[in-house]
């Protein structure tokens, strides 16, 4: 009996099929094998199965256990794995990407502009100053909401600057944020004294960020990210109202410098 596996004739049981039926069956044209259980043996013209000799039928033998165990190995593809002997062995759909691909040259100006990009450095991955404004934009954990807010707003403050808005963010803020703060402690007396007090970067920013929300608020418009980029374009511009509150704060710092040796 011949079995018919998943890739072909598996393989062929000695003791039921002689040498003499293995000669005949291994005759037989592919295009005319029928997979089924047995093989009629008055299909086959006699003359034609005559020919074969045992080294034949040898060879016929080993090149399908090397097919058996070459697919016991390795996932079966038809484009490569029934592929002739002289024939290299290859992905037909990759092959056919690979020559469908045209071919680009980049023009005079591409490669002008190339050359001017060169020297600008790459920008970092994660920069300290959007995650601060990203965190202080975000509620209830929805990071994702956050920087779309601020990617619309940041957006905005190009189409109206035609500048980095990156860099815009940062001089808004560097030039809004006051230097120091007001703070009152307790001398053990009546009076208490009033004493200023320096702020670190983040400090800053977070005030300069306060305000410039609470500003926010004042514009006509209902969508925040387009409130928040017009309030960022105002403050680089210098007309935001945020600077009276930064002046403020200044001018009782300076008149109160006399009590900074105090804290």
């Amino acid at each position: 009996m011949i079995r018919a596996g998943k890739f072909g004739l598996s393989h062929v049981r000695g003791n039921v099929l002689g040498r003499s039926s293995l000669v005949r069956v291994c005759s037989i044209p592919v295009s005319q094998v029928r997979f089924q259980s047995q093989v009629p043996a008055d299909k086959p013209d006699e003359a034609k199965l005559a020919g074969l000799s045992d080294g034949q039928v040898d060879e016929w033998l080993k090149v399908i256990g090397s097919l058996e165990e070459e697919f016991s190995q390795h996932d079966y593809n038809p484009a490569t794995s029934l592929a002739p002997g002289k024939q290299s062995r290859i992905n037909i759909l990759e092959k056919a990407m690979e020559l469908n691909k045209p071919s680009v040259e980049p023009t005079q100006e591409q490669i002008a502009e190339w050359e001017t990009l060169k020297s600008v450095p790459i920008p970092k991955r994660h920069d300290p100053v959007l995650q601060h404004v990203t965190n202080m934009i975000m509620r209830h954990g929805k990071r994702e909401r956050a920087e779309k807010i601020l990617s619309r707003a940041l957006y905005i403050v190009f189409c109206q600057t035609r500048k980095d808005p990156v860099k815009v963010l940062k001089e808004s803020l560097d030039i809004l944020a006051p230097l120091m703060v007001i703070k009152t402690f307790k001398t053990g007396v009546a009076k208490a004294t009033v004493v200023p007090v320096p702020l670190n970067q983040r400090q800053r920013f977070r005030l300069a960020w306060k305000w410039i929300v609470e500003s926010c608020a004042k514009r006509s418009s209902s969508d925040f990210p387009v409130r928040l980029g017009e309030e960022l374009v105002s403050v680089y511009n210098g007309n935001s109202s945020g600077f009276e509150k930064r002046d403020s704060i200044h001018k009782t710092a300076i008149a109160h410098r006399a009590y900074i040796n105090l804290k």
